[in-house]
């Protein structure tokens, strides 16, 4: 059997032009950068101390109130709840300014954390620690 050979004895070209495929991927790239929304996520500031330049503060130096896993928030042994947290730190930072520590059990309840945080704020406290149990 014969095969069929062109006329012209030339070897035809047989390239694949891909100019079309770069362009097209090309633009589709532009238009994903393009239409990118960059989502800046919103949090609670923390301001990490250095552990080596940590001071031992005494705790009657200090406001402490321990968050528990079951969600009582306590201070000097009793219960006192969220809401007496604010009337707490304003009595003691009335005579002097002292810093308030929040110790919190594993487990406890993340929104009762930023509460406790919130009212200590809220009633003046400027320096506030937060540490686990």
């Amino acid at each position: 059997m014969k095969t069929r050979r062109s006329l012209s004895g030339a070897q035809e070209n047989t390239d694949i032009n891909i100019s079309p495929l770069i362009d097209m991927v090309f633009i589709l790239l532009i238009f994903f950068i393009v239409t990118t929304v960059f989502v800046e996520e919103k949090g609670l500031g923390v301001d990490k101390p250095d552990p080596a330049a940590a001071q031992q503060t005494d705790e009657n130096e200090s406001v402490v109130f321990t968050l528990t896993r079951n969600g009582q928030v306590m201070f000097e042994g009793r219960a006192l709840g969220a809401g007496g947290v604010s009337a707490t730190v304003r009595d003691k930072i009335r005579r002097e300014m002292v810093p308030v520590i929040v110790k919190v059990e594993k487990g406890a309840i993340a929104n009762l954390i930023v509460r406790v945080i919130d009212e200590a704020r809220l009633a003046g406290a400027d320096k506030i620690s937060l540490t686990s149990q």
